[in-house]
């Protein structure tokens, strides 16, 4: 069971529940909504498996394709990340962003946008390119197919995330990036390309694009996204979405009080 507590509830209730939302009373509990989506991120239930302490899984479904239209994830993930960043004394909004991809294979028999990509075209899957900040929060995710190139999907996601973030003045990325110099000029933003030193060998930690490694690391202990196993790049999008707001919650659960 995926808990969420009242203090954690009350912090982003007015996003899933809003105060002067129009339409008939709710039947199920918002919060027991978003605490099944939460599990069924987690542990990769199929949807009619879902334990009966969570409501219908029928509910849960048709509220999961409207959330994942209107964005409330993303606003949500937006909000958790700003409370821990205050916390730890710093600004709502990060001066610095690093962006990184990652290819994964598709799980899908079905109609799917997957597409073979990744080095050699080898894995047929999905590309998921997060931004993440000096502290390793996820603030924007996206999903499409693994056919593109890291650099035009990085470009799509920032040109997307960057005028919410007024105060970025730098990108950090690796090699594979380089290709956005032209996107950074032109908003006046430094990018800062980082290599491995010379002579090194295999996997290097680099600092401190290692933060986006261990991102990534952790929203993989999500079963939800061993493969990608949706049908269409926006309801793969909106569950790494739901992987990145469990994975926040727990950070903000090991903040000092």
């Amino acid at each position: 069971m995926v808990e969420l507590d009242n203090a954690e509830w009350a912090l982003v209730a007015d996003l899933f529940d809003p105060p002067k939302r129009e339409g008939r009373p709710a039947v199920y509990s918002r919060r027991d909504m978003v605490r099944a989506i939460l599990f069924i991120a987690r542990t990769g239930c199929q949807w009619r498996y879902l334990p009966a302490c969570y409501p219908p899984w029928e509910a849960v479904w048709q509220q999961w394709r409207r959330w994942r239209a209107s964005g409330v994830w993303a606003a949500a993930m937006e909000k958790i990340a700003q409370i821990i960043r205050t916390k730890h004394g710093r600004a709502a909004t990060p001066s610095m962003v690093m962006i990184d991809g990652q290819t994964v294979r598709g799980g899908r028999a079905g109609p799917t946008f997957h597409d073979k990509g990744g080095r050699g075209g080898r894995t047929n899957g999905a590309k998921r390119s997060v931004v993440i900040d000096i502290l390793g929060l996820p603030l924007a995710v996206s999903v499409e197919s693994a056919r593109p190139h890291d650099v035009s999907a990085g470009r799509r996601l920032l040109d997307a995330t960057l005028p919410a973030l007024g105060t970025v003045q730098a990108i950090v990325a690796d090699r594979g990036y380089r290709g956005l110099g032209k996107m950074a000029n032109k908003r006046r933003i430094r990018l800062d390309i980082k290599a491995p030193p010379k002579g090194t060998s295999g996997f290097t930690p680099i600092a401190p694009l290692y933060r986006v490694e261990h991102a990534f690391a952790r929203l993989g202990r999500w079963r939800r996204l061993s493969r990608c196993y949706e049908g269409c790049p926006e309801s793969a999008r909106a569950w790494l979405e739901v992987a990145s707001l469990g994975y926040l919650f727990a950070r903000l659960r090991a903040e000092p009080p």
